[in-house]
C-alpha cells in the first residue's frame, strides 16, 4: 500500500493506494490518523479510488481514525470508493458511518462547512 497525503482547502487529502491490508504499511495509515488527530489538522478526505482490496485490519484502522477524528469534532468522509470497497463497506453496514463522495471538489466543499 502507498500513501500520499496533501492539504487541499484546509483538508488533509490521504490517498492511498494498492491493497489496504494488515502489516507495516497499516501500521503507517494509523500514524497518519493518529498524527491528523494529535495536530489538529481538521477534516480528513480519504481518497480509496486505487484501493485493490481491504481486509478486516484495513476496515479497523478506517474506523478507528473516523472514531478518533469525531471525538476531537472533526470528520472525514471517503472519496471514490472503488466497487469492491463499496461493497464491503454496504455488507459490514459501514456505509451507514462514512460519508462517501465520487466528486473530488464536492467531497472537499462539504468538509470545508
Amino acid at each position: 500500500m502507498k500513501i500520499k497525503q496533501e492539504i487541499k482547502d484546509g483538508v488533509m487529502v490521504i490517498r492511498l493506494s494498492g491493497k489496504v491490508i494488515s502489516g507495516p504499511d497499516l501500521m503507517e495509515l494509523k500514524t497518519v490518523f493518529q498524527t491528523a488527530v494529535n495536530n489538529e489538522k481538521g477534516n480528513v478526505l480519504l481518497d480509496l479510488g486505487h484501493v485493490a482490496w481491504m481486509d478486516s485490519s484495513g476496515l479497523g484502522v478506517l474506523v478507528s481514525g473516523h472514531t478518533s477524528l469525531t471525538r476531537e469534532g472533526s470528520r472525514m468522509a471517503i472519496l471514490n470508493a472503488t466497487k469492491k470497497i463499496h461493497e464491503l463497506f454496504i455488507i459490514t453496514k459501514l456505509i451507514t458511518i462514512f460519508e462517501t463522495f465520487t466528486d473530488e471538489s464536492e467531497a472537499l466543499t462539504s468538509l470545508k462547512e
